[in-house]
């Protein structure tokens, strides 16, 4: 399990051996195929290319795991305001007008004002 923002353990060397392992397989294909001539730098290309994906793809799985885990913590920090109802729930929905009566306030300019300030936060958050 990653921490946010932290990439996973292995992930250099994995770049490494993905880097060398793309050089030698395009090396062996080259000379199966008997194109010798600037063998060396496109087989050297081939393998920066394995190691430059094996590392974005590290990189975007530690990305996705940082988002992950500051969701988790937004749901944690708002799960006392937010009253989540089981999807498998079949009662009807209340009218608006009938929970503005009950609770003494407009639902609309309420929700309208939490979702400016939620992303106010997030603005905020990722600058």
């Amino acid at each position: 399990q990653l921490s946010p923002g932290e990439m996973p353990q292995f992930a250099p060397h994995k770049a490494l051996l993905s880097g060398l392992l793309g050089s030698c397989a395009y090396s062996v294909w080259g000379f199966h195929r008997q194109r010798l001539k600037g063998l060396a730098l496109r087989s050297g290309s081939a393998g920066l290319l394995c190691a430059a994906l094996s590392y974005g793809s590290s990189l975007w799985h530690a990305v996705q795991a940082r988002r992950h885990s500051h969701s988790l913590e937004r749901l944690r920090e708002n799960s006392e305001a937010i009253r989540m109802v089981p999807i498998d729930n079949l009662a009807p929905p209340l009218p608006i007008e009938e929970f503005d009566e009950a609770t003494g306030q407009d639902a609309r300019r309420v929700n309208d004002e939490l979702l400016r300030q939620i992303h106010r936060e997030d603005r905020g958050r990722h600058r």
